[in-house]
């Protein structure tokens, strides 16, 4: 054992010059600045909620403060967040913390009322209204009963009477509008009708996966109008290797999809986030370090992946 030990010391002692995290089986060392710095992640789920989440408001913003995250906008589909956000940022001073409503069945589906008192919250920190997401009728149809049905915000191409009222609070407020799970083609209806209504701020919810599920010439044609798309780092999770049964259909969309719409549409014509906040899953913090990766490695540039994170995502939040 003793002639054992003294090879091992001589081994490590031959090559004084080795850093210790090039050794096979360690990981590598924490950044001196995390590359998410000043970033903005503008889709993440903490607890509380009715589904599985891994960390509280709270604990969500402390590590992004930590890793030094510039803001999160907190989603919930059943409940407002705007004084959940006003709260968060109280008890983690060094971070700004946004919210809003989801126009699912829980605030009355699309209703101008539940967005008129969301905004008026102490505070000011709602500023996002998602259209609906797991009501809606493209979410039900999908995923749910084909044969089922759900909230519709546009009918051949015309948006409905309530969504246009929602519009209008929207563009009176400048609040960010944010298209949910509806059809594609309602992506585009509401897109423009609220364009025309003088909404300044749209991002098209993780608009290149399956739900809404865009096609390059439909994300094309919203951009055009000024929207944004979104893609979400849970995207790169999911398909049908994922690790989680829910995950599974959901369509893949990775970094070369990121790579490849950067080319298609512009930089400026996209925000990335990360979805993330699930029960079991990395934290938001480490997902936004782990696509700047994966972007870069896929060929996309440090000014890109800087408008894409940072640039956009303030913009978008009339910073």
């Amino acid at each position: 054992m003793k002639k054992i030990l003294l090879a091992a010391a001589f081994a490590v002692s031959a090559c004084p010059a080795l850093p210790a995290f090039a050794q096979v089986g360690f990981p590598p060392p924490p950044p001196k600045v995390s590359p998410a710095a000043g970033v903005i992640d503008m889709h993440v789920h903490p607890d509380p909620d009715v589904f599985g989440r891994a960390l509280t408001d709270v604990e969500m913003a402390t590590v992004a403060r930590r890793k030094g995250l510039r803001g999160l906008v907190l989603k919930n589909h059943v409940g407002t967040t705007a004084d959940r956000a006003a709260l968060a940022m109280q008890a983690v001073p060094g971070i700004e913390i946004w919210g809003g409503i989801v126009l699912n069945h829980a605030v009355g589906g699309i209703n101008p009322s539940a967005v008129e008192w969301m905004h008026r919250m102490s505070g000011s920190r709602g500023k996002v209204v998602w259209l609906p997401t797991f009501d809606s009728d493209k979410h039900v149809k999908t995923l749910v009963n084909k044969d089922g049905s759900g909230i519709r915000v546009a009918v051949d191409g015309k948006v409905t009477p309530q969504m246009e009222e929602v519009l209008k609070i929207i563009a009176r407020e400048n609040l960010l509008l944010a298209t949910g799970h509806v059809h594609a083609e309602e992506v585009i209806a509401v897109t423009r009708r609220a364009k025309e209504l003088g909404v300044k701020n749209i991002i098209v919810t993780h608009g290149l996966t399956n739900i809404p599920g865009l096609t390059m010439a439909q994300a094309k044609e919203v951009v055009q109008m000024g929207a944004v798309i979104e893609v979400c780092y849970l995207q790169f999770l999911t398909g049908p290797d994922a690790q989680y049964a829910w995950m599974k259909h959901w369509t893949q969309v990775g970094a070369m999809t990121v790579a490849a719409a950067v080319k298609e549409l512009g930089a400026d014509g996209i925000v990335l986030s990360t979805d993330l906040g699930q029960q079991g899953m990395m934290t938001n913090a480490d997902g936004l370090e782990n696509m700047i990766g994966a972007m870069k490695a896929a060929g996309v540039s440090d000014g890109d992946i800087d408008k894409m994170m940072r640039k956009n995502p303030a913009r978008l939040l009339g910073l």
